[in-house]
């Protein structure tokens, strides 16, 4: 029963929205329509504060960032966007994907939104390279970034990303119950008992964008200067503060990546969580919001 499941997930994704104090809105970037971002939005914009920006990883969406923003103050002003080929955003497919075209249908949505300066913005994992590139590209946009398990260089891999750098995307994308929860669990220290339905329905929902998702994941491992030092070496010209968070037990990328990106970013500081995986807001959410809420208050009074 495919179209209850994913029913029962949209559902319970609007209810976990709404307990986080999030509105979900589509954001048309042309005159028909046919090409809109889909975001959702907690908090309201107070002029000369910095709205804060959420940017998800490959073939994930905006609602991964959930249970992160649950244990965010209302009085944040906070939007989680789906990129382009992920989630609800539609008409924004690229035939093949990059960092650099991710970096500006980002820049497009910003625009759109009237949020070009002063911004907080975080990544996770992909997206953690997207907004590290952004803020080196856009500087006066940036005033903040939180960087979320970035891909580092081949010196910080584990074995499965070598897995899935090598063709077997099923660690990344899971096409079957079993591999979503393989996923899970392997990107996760917290042991997750999610109920069929759930895993039915989450999985119902990637599915439809399993197509490109695959195709982001291809078109990115093909461009080999994701991984290298040669782009990282670009986040030298990034002078914003940047707090970098990693998981102790990460499987994708070894937290010694922390201390790897703080020494390419002028004004950076890492903080290690014991007893989390690559997926932060599973495994450690009231942990990382409150990390998000110091750094950006600390930043905030600053200026």
């Amino acid at each position: 029963m495919p179209c209850k499941t994913a029913c029962h997930k949209d559902s319970l994704s609007r209810f976990s929205s709404c307990r986080a104090g999030l509105a979900k809105h589509s954001l048309a970037v042309d005159e028909h329509g046919l090409a809109a971002f889909s975001y959702s939005e907690k908090g309201s914009r107070i002029q000369g504060k910095s709205s804060i920006v959420f940017v998800h990883g490959v073939s994930s969406n905006k609602d991964t960032w959930i249970p992160i923003i649950k244990y965010i103050p209302n009085h944040y002003h906070c939007i989680t966007i789906d990129l382009p080929g992920h989630g609800e955003t539609v008409g924004l497919n690229e035939d093949r994907y990059s960092i650099d075209k991710f970096v500006e249908k980002l820049k497009l949505f910003l625009d759109k939104m009237h949020l070009t300066e002063n911004i907080c913005i975080i990544g996770a994992s992909m997206g953690g390279v997207i907004v590290s590139m952004f803020a080196v590209k856009y500087p006066e946009y940036v005033s903040m970034m939180c960087l979320l398990a970035p891909p580092a260089n081949e010196q910080y891999e584990t074995d499965l990303i070598r897995k899935i750098k090598s063709g077997d995307s099923t660690a990344l994308i899971p096409e079957t119950p079993e591999q979503l929860r393989d996923m899970i669990n392997e990107l996760t220290v917290k042991q997750v008992n999610m109920p069929g339905f759930f895993i039915n329905g989450f999985l119902d929902l990637r599915l439809r964008r399993l197509n490109e998702h695959k195709k982001v994941l291809n078109s990115l491992i093909e461009d080999e200067k994701m991984f290298t030092t040669e782009r990282h070496l670009q986040l030298k010209h990034a002078h914003c503060p940047t707090l970098v968070l990693w998981g102790r037990q990460d499987k994708v990328y070894i937290a010694a990546g922390a201390d790897y990106f703080c020494k390419l970013l002028p004004n950076a500081k890492s903080i290690i969580l014991d007893e989390c995986g690559h997926f932060m807001a599973i495994d450690k959410p009231q942990e990382v919001a409150e990390c998000i809420v110091t750094f950006y208050d600390e930043n905030f009074q600053r200026k």
